[in-house]
Parts: structure tokens; C-alpha cells; sequence
């Protein structure tokens, strides 16, 4: 299904399409070829973002279904399970979940009305929401299918951070920081999507690649979940994720959450390297975290592993 972008979704003008230098390597360092193919494709990608021709990916039908039914009325548990009942996976992951470690009550729970009356009708959209959405992160192609397992593995790491973080703050609601850690690279999926069907795809490198998806998978992102309706606080976790010196408010927002989960998320690998330190990074001094170093919230992260993989699994399994 295609959207019609929005036009604060989109760069300005097509040079900004051609990526940002500071994310690209030295072109004297790179072959011609290489460079005109990788622009190519940004100035394809981003034309056809302006024509309305980018295939968006549609929210699953399930989670639409649940959605509307919570709007209509939102204290029908019975009604809302008959709805999640036509999905068994969805339901038996919800029933888990709600008898689980983070939400489970003193008695175990076999029904999932009974689940929902447990978590209550947002945390069950929330976390519906959230199930429905790894059918999304699959490709036909198998290098691609390869980086949606990446991007998949990533973002349910980025996700279980966010959940365990928002815990220890005790300002945000848990499930919502698990959904807004989970679809902070959502706009990659479309971009995956749309290599699918590009004609030089076989001749991209994986580092162009992810040079042109790191320029736009911000704006193309925040069309996905306009186009979906979310609220705009998931909006802005799509499109500023990534910008580590983000200073939006004074208040901590979902986005301050996500950035910290990132950087938690890179730890131990290469790429750590190349980001600003922690204590440099406006959303860290904006957390109520307590009186925190970089140190000391590593040494925190590190001490709740346990809960972290226990966060995972009600995403992953």
C-alpha cells in the first residue's frame, strides 16, 4: 500500500537525498562507479518517496483489527479476545506474557480474556502491536533477509533496553517502551523492501548500502507510522533516533529512551567507537536515572542482563 508522503518527511531538496557527508567515506578513498551507483539509488529512492510510488509496509491486519476494537470500547475484554483469538501465536504469546515475571499476578492465567484483564487494554494494543510487527522484518531476497535478521536482532535488543530502562526510571510506561525501541528503525524495513525490486541491487555494496539507509530511513519511518497513525511521540522516535545530540525539551521523552538504548545496545562492538560518549549526550542528563556516571549505568545494564534477556523473550518468542 502506498502513502502519501508528508512533506516535513522529506529532505528539501534532492541533493540532501545524496546522504550526508559526515556518514560518508572520503570519495577519493572509493571508486567512481561506486559513488555514482549509491547516489543513483538515493536519488531514485528519494523521487520516488516524492511521487508517492514507495511501497510502505502495511501494519498487520490483526493489529488493526485490535486497534479499532480498543477505540470502539476499551473496557470489553471479552470482546477484544475474540478479536486476538483469530491470531493463535499472538495470543498464546500474550497469555505468556501476562503470566510472566513482569506482569504475572500470584495466580497463573490459561484464558486470554483473562490476560487482558491482567494488563489492561493499552498494554495489550501495545504489546500486540508489537508481535504483529516481526512479521514485517522478511525479505524474498536471501542477502536482504539477512539484514532484516540483523535489523530484527537490533532492534529487539534496542527494545528489551528500552523496557528495563523505563522500569528504573518510573516514567514511562514499560510496554510503550518496548513498542517505541522496537520501531525506531522502521523506515530500513521499507528501504530493504524497496531494494527488492531495484534493478542494480546485485551491484550494491553492503557498505552503500547502509550509507543510504542511514540517510533516509529517519524520514521514511516517520511517513510509515503517520501512515499507520501512530501517536507523534513514535512519529519523532522514527525520525530522530539517531541524532545523539538531539535537545528537543526539557522533559525526558521516548526519544531520549531509544537514543540511550542505542548506544547501551552498541556496547562491545566496533561501532561504539565511532558515537559520542554517553555523558555528552543530552538525553542522558535529562533521565531520571539518579546520579548516574556513563560507568554506573553500564555497571546498572550489566547487573539487570537477566531481566534484559527476559525482556527479549516476550518479543522474541
Amino acid at each position: 500500500m502506498c502513502a502519501k508522503p508528508n512533506e516535513k518527511d522529506l529532505p528539501c531538496t534532492p541533493e540532501h537525498a545524496l546522504g550526508n557527508p559526515s556518514q560518508q567515506q572520503n570519495p577519493a578513498r572509493r571508486n567512481k562507479d561506486e559513488v555514482e551507483l549509491e547516489s543513483l539509488l538515493s536519488f531514485d529512492l528519494y523521487n520516488d518517496l516524492r511521487l508517492e510510488k514507495l511501497d510502505l509496509p502495511t501494519l498487520p491486519e490483526v493489529a488493526v483489527r485490535i486497534g479499532r476494537a480498543v477505540k470502539e470500547d476499551t473496557r470489553n475484554a471479552a470482546r477484544i479476545a475474540e478479536v486476538i483469538q483469530t491470531d493463535p501465536v499472538i495470543t498464546a504469546k500474550l497469555i505468556r506474557v501476562a503470566n510472566s515475571a513482569f506482569f504475572g499476578g500470584l495466580k497463573p492465567l490459561d484464558s486470554c480474556e483473562n490476560a487482558i484483564v491482567r494488563l489492561g487494554m493499552d498494554t495489550t494494543h501495545n504489546l500486540v502491536l508489537t508481535f504483529a510487527l516481526q512479521d514485517l522484518f522478511r525479505s524474498k531476497t536471501v542477502n536482504l533477509q539477512k539484514r532484516m535478521r540483523r535489523l530484527w536482532k537490533h532492534s529487539t535488543r534496542v527494545a528489551a533496553l528500552c523496557f528495563v530502562l523505563a522500569k528504573k526510571t518510573r516514567c514511562f510506561a514499560p510496554d510503550q517502551a518496548l513498542l517505541a525501541g522496537l520501531i525506531h528503525d522502521i523506515g530500513e524495513i521499507a528501504i530493504l523492501s524497496y531494494l527488492e525490486k531495484y534493478t542494480l541491487f546485485t551491484s550494491l555494496e553492503e557498505e552503500q548500502i547502509d550509507r543510504v539507509a542511514a540517510t533516509l530511513r529517519g524520514q521514511v519511518g516517520g511517513m510509515i507510522l503517520r501512515h499507520w497513525d501512530f501517536p507523534p511521540e513514535f512519529v519523532t522516535v522514527a525520525v530522530e533516533a539517531e541524532q545523539w545530540h538531539r535537545d528537543a525539551a526539557t522533559d525526558p521523552d521516548y526519544c531520549d529512551l531509544v537514543i540511550i538504548a542505542q548506544l547501551h545496545s552498541f556496547v562491545g562492538t566496533p561501532l561504539l567507537a565511532s558515537l559520542p560518549p554517553l555523558n555528552e549526550l543530552p538525553a542522558f542528563k535529562k533521565l531520571p536515572l539518579g546520579d548516574l556516571t556513563p560507568q554506573n549505568s553500564l555497571q546498572i545494564l550489566d547487573e539487570a542482563q537477566e531481566q534484559i534477556r527476559n525482556a527479549e523473550s516476550l518479543v522474541v518468542t
